[in-house]
């Protein structure tokens, strides 16, 4: 099926993304022929390819972010191609149709397009991990770090690799020193029913980390 396609249609790209559970802008009127191509693509690796081929020209925001999202979810065997499409993604400017604005999520305001360069970068950083180019895979980590300073996730990552690239101790100080942000403190919040709750998942991960490297022998 895949190799019939040799069609640009980037719009059918973003819809049959959906299908897989992305969560990505798309046109309402493509998802009926998104469903109907997906029935015929039920494996998840032949969609993502057909996706890919779908932006077969990237050289606009969207097909740039496609592509790169369509092989970063294939998977490490694509690196060298998750390094480069998401390269070129960075380096432009962003698909417009992404989200804008602020959101809160649990007691925390999120600035949305820093997110989804963050997401972007973490891709890439995890991309140039696997193929071995650790320092370029720290760096990548720690602009995504500071874009989306409220998630831990890529400080954890980013220690992952000061521990193989400079020891244990070293990855334990740096994880030490994010405590010191302003999102390890729980923060308070009051969610949609009126109830007052405790976002502490910072403070929880950056904790769970630490205790495993300290323990480790």
């Amino acid at each position: 099926m895949a190799g019939q396609i040799k069609r640009y249609d980037p719009d059918l790209a973003a819809a049959l993304f959906v299908t897989l559970g992305g969560n990505l802008p798309n046109r309402f009127d493509r998802e009926e022929e998104a469903q109907s191509l997906a029935q015929k693509l039920p494996n998840r690796e032949q969609r993502l390819k057909y996706i890919i081929e779908l932006c077969a020209r990237p050289d606009s925001p969207q097909t740039r972010y496609l592509t790169a999202k369509a092989y970063s979810w294939l998977g490490d065997a694509y690196r060298r191609e998750i390094i480069r499409f998401c390269t070129e993604y960075l380096e432009g400017e962003p698909w417009s149709a992404l989200p804008r604005g602020t959101v809160v999520e649990d007691g925390i305001t999120i600035y949305r397009p820093a997110r989804e360069r963050a997401s972007v970068l973490m891709d890439l950083a995890q991309a140039q991990d696997a193929d071995g180019r650790h320092s370029a895979a720290l760096a990548s980590f720690l602009e995504a770090y500071r874009l989306e300073p409220y998630n831990p996730m890529p400080a954890i990552k980013a220690a992952g690799l000061v521990e193989r690239l400079h020891g244990k101790e070293e990855a334990i100080n740096f994880l030490n020193q994010q405590k010191s942000s302003v999102f390890y403190q729980p923060v308070k919040y009051t969610d949609a029913q009126g109830n007052t709750r405790r976002n502490d998942s910072f403070r929880q991960l950056l904790d769970g980390y630490l205790r495993k490297l300290q323990s480790a022998d």
